[in-house]
């Protein structure tokens, strides 16, 4: 009888680690993944416990169990190594890779792209309305804490930068002005003699004009050669894109000969010299035409309405030209 109950309780012990085992097992299977269909972006926020993020992510039905979520990060080390941040979770993604990730560091990253020809408020607009960034600070607040003086156009460098998911909008334009410093002083260094700039600054102004007037590389050194000629020359630089600049809001398209007549120092129909300010971002390639001009002869230059652009050297030739592409469509 001894035996016979001995070996119940055996077979007993047996099915019951079977159960047991079986159960464990299912719900290692059914807790194993995170339950998101899209990606999810998820902020581990400075000074969180794992507890605090596996009730989150229970909370979000982003997991399927804060027991399995806590009992695995202990296993790992990761409650112990938990960094703050945001982290991407994909489809199909297991709860150890995201463990591994928060507890690595491995956050999510952005990809920010500022396209020359724009404005700072342009920039501004794009970067606050961007989810991926915290937009935190106005402009003038960002300017002043990189000691930038007005006008503030054209000290940005337009590029695509890569930062850290929830970076600030001051540290994007941080980066971005931090650039544009580096690629000034490199070239101020190495320019072309006798230009007629006073700082640096002066220089990214004409880079601007350059970079609205032509979309060609090959026609940038051209153009910032007759800018630079009729400078040296005390000539207006007559430009339509100052103006346009100038009209601002009010500007409606086409630029009419009434719009000629505003009366803003960054018109440069009415006024001699530069206009006060850059009129937009700019890109490398104008950046250095303003630096190293055409040694040439031209101090005009007409559209031939196909984007590029007809030179003269006097203006009964630049009017002979005008006549002649002012009917191209």
């Amino acid at each position: 009888m001894a035996m016979h109950l001995g070996t119940i309780n055996k077979t007993y012990s047996r099915l019951l680690a079977l159960v047991i085992l079986v159960v464990i097992s299912i719900w290692v299977w059914t807790s194993k993944d995170m339950l998101v269909k899209q990606n999810q972006i998820y902020k581990v926020n400075h000074g969180a416990s794992i507890g605090t993020v596996a009730k989150d992510l229970r909370n979000g039905k982003w997991i399927n169990s804060e027991l399995f979520f806590n009992s695995l990060s202990k296993l790992l080390g990761a409650n112990k190594k938990l960094q703050s941040g945001y982290y991407q979770i994909d489809p199909n993604m297991d709860v150890m890779t995201f463990l591994e990730n928060i507890s690595s560091g491995n956050v999510v990253t952005t990809k920010v792209t500022l396209i020359e020809g724009k404005t700072l408020n342009d920039y501004f607009d794009q970067l606050s309305s961007d989810s991926s960034l915290r937009s935190e600070d106005t402009l003038e607040e960002i300017m002043q804490s990189l000691d930038i003086k007005a006008p503030y156009d054209g000290w940005f460098y337009p590029e695509t930068y890569q930062f850290n998911y929830g970076e600030s909008v001051r540290n994007v334009l941080a980066r971005s002005f931090q650039v544009m410093q580096e690629k000034v002083n490199e070239l101020w260094n190495d320019k072309s003699i006798n230009l007629p700039f006073k700082s640096p600054y002066e220089a990214i102004i004409l880079a601007s004009l350059i970079e609205k007037e032509t979309a060609l590389d090959q026609e940038r050194t051209l153009i910032s050669g007759v800018f630079i000629r009729r400078l040296d020359q005390g000539m207006r630089l007559q430009t339509d894109p100052t103006v346009i600049y100038a009209l601002g809001d009010t500007y409606q398209a086409p630029l009419k000969k009434s719009d000629l007549k505003v009366d803003s120092l960054y018109n440069t129909y009415k006024y001699n010299g530069l206009p006060p300010g850059a009129i937009s971002s700019v890109g490398y390639e104008s950046l250095y035409a303003a630096f190293h001009p055409n040694e040439g002869n031209d101090l005009y230059f007409v559209s031939k309405k196909d984007g590029s652009h007809a030179f003269a050297s006097n203006y009964e030739e630049h009017k002979d030209n005008i006549k002649r592409y002012s009917n191209n469509i």
